[in-house]
């Protein structure tokens, strides 16, 4: 559901997008902000794609009598799943599935060309005119398949999959900003290793991220203990700037 509130950006005046969860919503000033990327991190089942699923929903609300698309998701990882983003609607009582899927164009991408595509499409189709949200599901997976840490010339892999990885959010950012839409990425962590020792240590960092920490407005890392799961903002730096949620049926709460 597209919120009222307005920022200044000086160029744009940026909207923010309602994320369905009141702590969310309070933790990034009222939603996800169009014009700007942000970039959620964390382990598996921390519940990154279930925040991407329910952003796709609230995007998906606003009716109109256009047939096009209001948001696009990016699957790089097989992760899309229609039938959840309907048990949602069912939960929370929403609009019918049928009208909210038809708002949600998914494409699942296999490649980094393939991705650098979908980028190209929303900028010269006349298709994607009413979209509002993208949303780029584990942005690193293709990456990491095509230059991998272990080939033959490594420094040379290193510096090509982190040139092609710049070039690639940079277009996003652009997107985001001649488009006015959000852009919501998802994305995952490594551990770090050890400059003293080259031993790896437990802190996870996220994958690649000294390259999107340089177009993203908001970065969030997700992380879970048992069943207690938090976001935690890491960029722009804010203090205390943190949320526990859960994942039910109806999706994230608070």
């Amino acid at each position: 559901m597209l919120r009222s509130d307005r920022v200044d950006l000086g160029i744009r005046k940026a909207e923010k997008l309602d994320t369905g969860s009141s702590s969310f919503n309070s933790l990034l000033g009222g939603g996800l902000a169009t014009c700007a990327i942000t970039d959620l991190y964390g382990a598996a089942a921390t519940g990154k794609t279930q925040f991407a699923f329910q952003n796709a929903l609230y995007c998906s609300l606003k009716e109109s009598q256009s047939r096009k698309p209001r948001v696009v998701f990016v699957d790089c990882a097989g992760s899309f799943r229609p039938e959840r983003i309907a048990e949602m609607a069912e939960a929370r009582q929403l609009s019918s599935a049928g009208e909210i899927l038809d708002r949600i164009t998914s494409v699942y991408v296999r490649s980094v060309t393939e991705q650098r595509e979908i980028n190209e499409l929303i900028l010269n189709s006349d298709m994607f005119t009413q979209c509002k949200l993208l949303i780029v599901d584990d942005i690193t997976a293709n990456f990491a398949v095509e230059y991998p840490a272990d080939a033959d010339g490594q420094e040379e892999v290193f510096v090509s999959r982190y040139y092609h990885l710049a070039t690639y959010v940079r277009k996003l950012a652009y997107i985001a900003l001649s488009r006015n839409m959000a852009v919501l990425l998802t994305n995952s962590v490594r551990s770090r290793l050890s400059e003293r020792d080259q031993k790896i240590d437990q802190t996870e960092v996220e994958t690649m991220g000294e390259i999107i920490s340089e177009f993203a407005l908001f970065r969030l890392s997700f992380s879970k203990r048992d069943r207690l799961r938090e976001a935690k903002i890491v960029q722009p730096f804010v203090r205390n700037a943190s949320t526990n949620f859960n994942i039910e049926t109806m999706g994230i709460v608070p």
